[in-house]
């Protein structure tokens, strides 16, 4: 029924197993490392002395140390390590999405079918927003398994794992959305990665100076960094901002790339 969607999803089946791999591999040495930083207070000590803003940065603040689960997990994965990797395989896939198929000269050969531009455009996206999802589980997944054995589910259940996890893809989706829509507006593929990378440095950039920089509180509070971390879904669940916002904002670019896709001529 969607046979778009399918074969997207099919030609990027090898890279999400290896992706998964590596991301899984990534939260078994997290956890198996947590026991060497565990009730370091000296650490907690070190970490105390830091910015607010590069405290803010890492998820800490308030009375949330860096040795508790949940200091450990903001500071070392949700804050950074999980929404670059995640942002950095949805901005590969997006950008291929349209733009990398035109590129290659393979674009036209697909839009040769009884199918329009609209539904080509909107499968698409489809299937990054399903490998997406699918490369979230599997990390939520992996997170929820191993945290019992290293003592990192202490005052986190499941929920806020799955919830935590679940706020940083939709970060990345709302950068792989800006690959979309550039990408289907200009057919270019390195300038929607370029573009797409490019707000993403700059957001978390401002996210962290923006303690500091009063002037720039105005922009940080339009950043999906700020969305993510200000609303710190480990320990406070899904609010809304770390969901109603991203996925708007997706929305939106995501149709204004199929407008544009759809009365361009294609190289």
């Amino acid at each position: 029924m969607l046979p778009v969607l399918t074969q997207a999803v099919r030609r990027r089946r090898t890279s999400l197993l290896w992706w998964s791999l590596g991301l899984a591999g990534v939260v078994g040495l997290l956890a198996v490392a947590y026991p060497t930083v565990r009730d370091n207070h000296e650490l907690d000590r070190t970490f105390a002395g830091l910015p607010p803003g590069v405290q803010g940065l890492l998820g800490l603040g308030g009375q949330t140390t860096l040795t508790s689960p949940a200091g450990y997990l903001n500071s070392q994965f949700f804050a950074n390590l999980l929404p670059v990797m995640l942002l950095v395989f949805a901005v590969g896939v997006t950008a291929w999405a349209i733009s990398g198929d035109e590129a290659a000269d393979t674009l036209e050969l697909l839009l040769a079918n009884p199918v329009s531009r609209a539904r080509v455009a909107a499968e698409r996206a489809g299937a990054v927003l399903l490998l997406l999802a699918t490369l979230t589980a599997v990390s939520a997944a992996a997170l929820i398994a191993t945290a019992p054995a290293v003592g990192l589910d202490q005052g986190l259940p499941a929920g806020r794992l799955l919830a935590a996890s679940v706020a940083c893809a939709l970060l990345a989706l709302v950068y792989a959305a800006v690959a979309f829509a550039v990408g289907a507006a200009t057919g270019s593929r390195p300038v929607a990665v370029a573009t797409a990378s490019a707000l993403a440095v700059a957001g978390f950039v401002v996210q962290g100076l923006a303690q500091q920089v009063p002037a720039l509180r105005p922009v940080q509070a339009a950043s999906p960094w700020h969305w993510l971390l200000a609303s710190d879904p480990l320990q406070a669940g899904l609010a809304w901002r770390s969901w109603v916002l991203p996925l708007a904002v997706t929305a939106v670019l995501v149709v204004l790339g199929t407008i544009r896709f759809q009365h361009r001529d294609l190289r």
